[in-house]
This record gives structure tokens, sequence and C-alpha cells, in this order.
């Protein structure tokens, strides 16, 4: 790999905790190992923009099975290995019950700093598994290599997204693949699809009257929303663009390994927040009990190991579909 666009890696603090940065020419990123991994930081050097939302909540010290807006609620956490809280699907461990957004965002993970990259992992709680990522840098792209490794003899289920809680403004807008046109949806506060609990929405204009969808509605204090587009994802590319300076953030993966896509929007209804989330994700819907049932859900052999990368690009040209949306 070349040194220059893979940059260097170094110790940090990030308020009071150890960080690790990563930085080359073109990006800088910041992750908090003590926190689940989290990514605090990514940075554009060439417009010093940075992607990752930072909220107003207090860095109070995390523990196992909270709810996930009892912490900080910002930054990117890993959703591993359900997102609701709910039973494992698995024998022989249906008696354990997974907390709220998973168990890893909470845990300490253990973490070795390399020339050009850092590998950090985490063992599970309720059930024996090894969860894991290997960060890197190449030019303006973020690179990720998850693994999923199982030391048992019984298959594992689990639901990893990709939870990245973006610095939004109005104008913004969500780039998918034009063939994603319809949702279904958990929640739709602001009533922008139908004032019911669970439903289906036509993509990306729905709602009352005709709510674009793939646009970033202003900070009003009265929409939020949770929805995943039907049907699996054929395209490993999906992302945001900012109209106004022709920045985008987009995530390339292999739609084999991660099928499945949602959003996540919080315009002001939960504690004030301004925020948006694109996440795709291995497993249908946020609970991998239920994704089990729906045998939509990724499981790991006895005694193997899932591997899948992740890729985060700054570069406006990988918005494949920017003129279909924009």
């Amino acid at each position: 790999m070349d040194v220059m666009a893979a940059g260097q890696w170094r110790k940090s603090t990030f308020e009071g905790c150890y960080s690790v940065v990563g930085e080359n020419e073109s990006l800088r990123v910041e992750l908090v190992p003590s926190r689940g991994g989290k990514i605090v930081s990514l940075i554009d050097r060439a417009t010093g923009r940075d992607w990752v939302y930072r909220s107003d909540a207090a860095w109070t010290p995390l523990r196992y099975g909270m709810q996930w807006d009892e912490g900080d609620r910002s930054g990117w956490d890993e959703m591993f290995p359900t997102i609701l809280a709910c039973p494992c699907p698995d024998e022989p461990w249906q008696h354990a019950r997974y907390p709220d957004h998973g168990e890893v965002w909470t845990l300490p993970w253990d973490c070795e700093l390399g020339a050009t990259n850092v590998r950090l992992h985490v063992h599970g709680v309720q059930v024996p598994y090894i969860f894991g990522k290997t960060v890197s840098l190449s030019g303006r792209q973020l690179i990720t290599t998850y693994e999923v490794r199982n030391p048992t003899p019984f298959p594992f289920s689990y639901l990893w997204c990709a939870h990245n809680l973006l610095a939004i403004r109005p104008g913004m807008r969500w780039v998918v693949d034009p063939k994603l046109d319809s949702v279904v949806y958990q929640y739709s506060h602001g009533n922008r699809m139908t004032p019911k609990p669970y439903g289906r929405t036509a993509y990306p204009l729905a709602g009352n009257p005709h709510a674009d969808l793939a646009a970033i509605g202003d900070k009003l204090g009265v929409q939020s929303e949770k929805y995943w587009f039907e049907g699996d994802v054929t395209t490993g590319s999906a992302g945001i663009i900012d109209p106004a300076t022709g920045e985008a953030l987009t995530y390339l993966y292999d739609p084999a390994d991660v099928p499945y896509l949602a959003v996540w929007e919080n315009y002001g209804v939960f504690n004030g927040d301004y925020t948006a989330a694109l996440e795709p994700a291995t497993g249908y819907l946020d609970d991998v009990y239920a994704a089990h049932l729906l045998h939509k859900v990724k499981t790991v052999l006895p005694y193997d190991a899932n591997r899948w990368d992740f890729t985060v690009s700054l570069d406006p040209a990988a918005s494949l579909h920017r003129k279909a949306d924009g």
C-alpha cells in the first residue's frame, strides 16, 4: 500500500479517552476503542468538513445493557448483533437476551495500532463470538474490513449495520439505487408517510403531500422516521450529497455481504438532536430475532468466520446516481 495514501496512525485523546487517529493528505479519522470502537470524526482535509455528528451530551461512562440514548448519541457506533433489544434466535442460547442497539457499542475493544492501519476486536457477552474490524486509509477512502468469528459448534446469527450519525444540513440528499422505489417504516413522526406506526409507502415521493424522502429536512422538532428499503440491495453504493457544495459521502460494499438498506432521521424530535444515518445492514429490520424468522439474516457456521469490506468514499465521483436523485 502507498504510504502517503495510507497515511500515518498515532495515539491521541478524545474527551479524556484514549483514541487513535489516522491521517493522510485527504482524510483524518479518529476512533475511541474504549467506547465500542466508535468513530468520532471523519474530516475531509480539503474542505475541513467533518461528516460525523457530535451531540451536546456528556461523555459519561458506558455500561453494558444501557439504552443507546443514555450515551453520547453521536458518532459512528457499531450495531451488533442486533439493533432492537431481543432474544437470541439460535440454539443453545435462546435464554440469552441482547440489549438495546446490541452488545458491542458499550464495550471496550482491544486495539492494535499498526503502521498503516488499526485493528480492533471485542468478545460477545451473551454468545461467545468475536467481532473485529481493521481500519485503513487509501486516498479519499476509509476502508474497514469486518470479521465475525464463531468459536462454537453451533451456528450464530447476527445483524450488523453501519450506524454512522451524519452531520447534516437542509437540502442534502440521499443517493440510492433508483430501483429502490418503496420502503417499509417502523414509525414516522411528523406524518411524512402516515400517522400510523408500521406501514409501506413509495420512495422517494410519499406522504402528506408528496413528501420528498430523499431530501434532508429542516430541524423543526416534529419529524423523525425509521424506514427500510424493500427488497435486497443489488447495487453496492449508497450515500448522501450536498448539492450546495458538490461534496458527497458514499458507502461502497458488496451487496451479497450487506444486502439491506435503512434510513434513520431525527430532525429534533429525540433529545433535540439534528442528525440522520443511512444504514447498510446484513439483516432486515432492527430485530435479529425477527430477521432470523424471516430468513433475512447472516449466519456464521460453526468454527468459521464471516468477513466483509465496507468503504466510505469522500470522492464525489463515487456517488453513482447523483444525477438521477439530485
